[in-house]
C-alpha cells in the first residue's frame, strides 16, 4: 500500500513564542524530523497557511478581540483570530528546526481574504486545494498525519483525508493540540477513534 506523509502547518507562529501559540509544540520536532528520514514514504506534503493582511479571520480586520465568537456561513469562524502567518512574514516560515528540505510539495492555504483554510485538501467553503487529486494521481492509499495543531488544522485534515477514502494514521507524539476549550484534545481524539483513524506513535 503506497503512503505519503502529511505534514501539517510546522510554522513559526504556531510555536510557543508566535502569534497563535500551541503549548510544547516544539516537542514534536523531533519526531516530525525522524519519521520524514523513512523510506516508506512515496512523497511527503506539507501545508502551509499563508494569508494576506486583509484576510477576514483576522480579528483586527473586524475591529474585534481574537477568539470573538464569528462565524459568516462563507467560510470564516468559528472565531476570529490573532494576525498569524501573514504572507512573507517570519511567523509564516516553517520552524527552523524542522527539516522542510524534505518536503516533496508545499500546500499554501487561506490565501483567498474572504475564505479561511483548515485542511491540507480544502478550503472551508469547499474549494478543493489539489492535494486529494495529488496524492491520488501518486497511487497513495494510506496517510500519516502529524503536526500542528491537533484540534484544528489536523483535525479537518483528516476528515477530508476520511471523506477522500484514504486510510488515516495519525501520529499522536507528532502533534500538540491548542485546547481553546476544555476538553477539545480528548473529544478529538475520540472522534479519530470513533471514524477508524488509527493513533500511532513514531
Amino acid at each position: 500500500m503506497r503512503k505519503a506523509l502529511l505534514v501539517v502547518d510546522v510554522q513559526n507562529d504556531f510555536y510557543e513564542t508566535g502569534a497563535l501559540p500551541v503549548n510544547d509544540a516544539s516537542k514534536i520536532n523531533t519526531v516530525v524530523n525522524r519519521t520524514m528520514k523513512d523510506p516508506v514514504y512515496k512523497v511527503i506534503v506539507a501545508s502551509q497557511d499563508w494569508h494576506p493582511s486583509n484576510h477576514m479571520s483576522f480579528a483586527v480586520n473586524h475591529g474585534k478581540d481574537p477568539f470573538t465568537p464569528f462565524d459568516n456561513g462563507k467560510g470564516i469562524g468559528p472565531v476570529l483570530w490573532p494576525v498569524h502567518c501573514q504572507q512573507g512574514s517570519h511567523g509564516a516560515e516553517f520552524h527552523q528546526d524542522i527539516e522542510s528540505w524534505r518536503f516533496d510539495y508545499i500546500v499554501r492555504k487561506g490565501t483567498h481574504p474572504h475564505v479561511d483554510s483548515y485542511s491540507i485538501f480544502k478550503e472551508n467553503d469547499g474549494t478543493q486545494l489539489g492535494t486529494d487529486g495529488l496524492l491520488k494521481a501518486l497511487g497513495t492509499e494510506e496517510l500519516d498525519i502529524c503536526g500542528l495543531a491537533l484540534d484544528y488544522c489536523l483535525k479537518y485534515t483528516v476528515h477530508d483525508a476520511l471523506l477522500a477514502g484514504f486510510k488515516i494514521n495519525v501520529i499522536i507524539n507528532g502533534t500538540k493540540g491548542v485546547e481553546a476549550n476544555q476538553g477539545d484534545i480528548q473529544r478529538t481524539i475520540e472522534e479519530f477513534k470513533s471514524a477508524g483513524v488509527k493513533l500511532i506513535e513514531r
